[in-house]
């Protein structure tokens, strides 16, 4: 009987126990996937069609997810009825020839991470750290990845650009490299030093060979500037701005004094300034959206009324309302529209996307003094780069916070 009893309790013991350590199991599964849950976050880029038929008045028209991530570093471009976006190991073509329905084609990937994108004819050039990559689209629904190329010595890309068959590049060691685009294939033709790093404000394509305009004094009245205001075939790069943008006679820097939230225009000699000599003129758009605010009542995004801003020092604004009513309050630079991550000219009007979910749209006309025109809320989006063509926008994003 005692052995009986024996038996008996051993059995019931490693019953107990067994269930214990399948019950403490499944637990610390639960508990894992939760924590999972919390963590992990799907990494996507959000392609976004917004209409500017009516520059006034733009709307988001369309929105889709696409499963792959993109950074700061990456664009889209716009050519023909499609768009090809970079993220960061693949191209990605999508066709927008119903800007309403945008429809992911397909992906070609790439064996290291890539940055942006430019477009030559049938061909795109994607460029990595040091190395371009030279793709033939001429059937958009099938890229195929024809030649490649790398700078010398293990360099460094800061910028590029294209024009007609040439490829510029600009390194981190002040140096323009000059690329033959031909058969196929990115055929080196030479390097250029740069003359005078701190004072390039502009670079011209000259086929095989560039013309470095430089500004040896940076007053923004100094008749210098009429140099580049009246230079065509410029390159959207040069080693005093951050970003640049060229296009219809229009140029515009990121700006030389604030390049987180502010944009520079270049006035050409057609420009009516009255009572000023600048070439250049400083714009501040979170202060301009900020007076819009103010004047509507609203802590959403007006329509836009177009107002006169002044400004008394980088932290205020004084605006002036229809019955010359003067206000003025004080801002933190950023915290409004958040940094500037891209900016595109269409005709003759400006694009601007800002990191907390904004696109605005300027007039360049330099024969207006109203350049505020409207802007748009995105939500939750993030915007990382932005394509201009007739009537729409085409913006990629990113969900996270920038």
């Amino acid at each position: 009987m005692r052995k009986l009893l024996d038996k008996s309790s051993i059995t019931f013991f490693i019953v107990i126990l067994t269930a214990t350590i399948n019950a403490g199991c499944v637990l610390s599964v639960i508990e894992q996937n939760e924590n999972a849950g919390e963590v992990e976050k799907p990494q996507e880029t959000i392609f976004t069609v917004i209409e500017t038929t009516d520059v006034k008045n733009p709307s988001i028209v369309s929105s889709i997810h696409l499963p792959f991530h993109s950074g700061l570093n990456n664009n889209v471009i716009l050519s023909d009825q499609y768009a090809y976006v970079t993220t960061e190991t693949d191209l990605l073509v999508i066709d927008v020839s119903n800007p309403k329905q945008p429809s992911y084609q397909t992906s070609i990937s790439f064996p290291e991470t890539i940055t942006k994108a430019h477009v030559s004819d049938d061909h795109l050039i994607v460029a990595s750290k040091n190395k371009f990559y030279l793709v033939n689209v001429s059937n958009p629904h099938q890229p195929v990845l024809q030649s490649q190329v790398s700078l010398h010595h293990a360099n460094e890309i800061s910028e590029f650009d294209i024009h007609e068959s040439y490829l510029y590049v600009k390194d981190v060691n002040d140096y323009i490299h000059i690329y033959h685009l031909a058969n196929d294939n990115i055929l080196p033709i030479k390097t250029v030093e740069i003359e005078y790093s701190s004072g390039v404000v502009g670079v011209k394509a000259m086929g095989a060979d560039v013309e470095q305009i430089v500004l040896k004094h940076s007053t923004p009245s100094d008749y210098s500037w009429s140099v580049l205001a009246d230079a065509t075939d410029l390159l959207e790069f040069n080693c005093v701005h951050r970003k640049v943008r060229s296009s219809n006679g229009h140029l515009v820097f990121a700006s030389r004094r604030y390049p987180c939230d502010d944009i520079t225009i270049v006035l050409g000699r057609d420009r009516y300034h009255p009572f000023t000599s600048k070439w250049l003129e400083d714009y501040n758009l979170a202060a301009n959206y900020l007076a819009h605010l103010y004047l509507t009542g609203k802590k959403t995004l007006p329509k836009g009324i177009p107002t006169d801003v002044l400004h008394d020092n980088r932290y205020k604004i004084q605006f002036v309302s229809q019955d010359e009513w003067t206000h003025t309050i004080e801002y933190e630079p950023n915290q409004l529209l958040g940094i500037l991550t891209d900016f595109q000219i269409y005709d003759k009007f400006l694009y601007v996307a800002n990191s907390k979910g904004f696109l605005s749209i300027l007039d360049l006309d330099v024969h207006k003094n109203k350049r505020f025109i409207s802007a748009i809320t995105l939500q939750s989006q993030q915007p990382l780069s932005i394509a201009v063509g007739q009537n729409h926008v085409y913006m990629i994003a990113t969900p996270e916070e920038l």
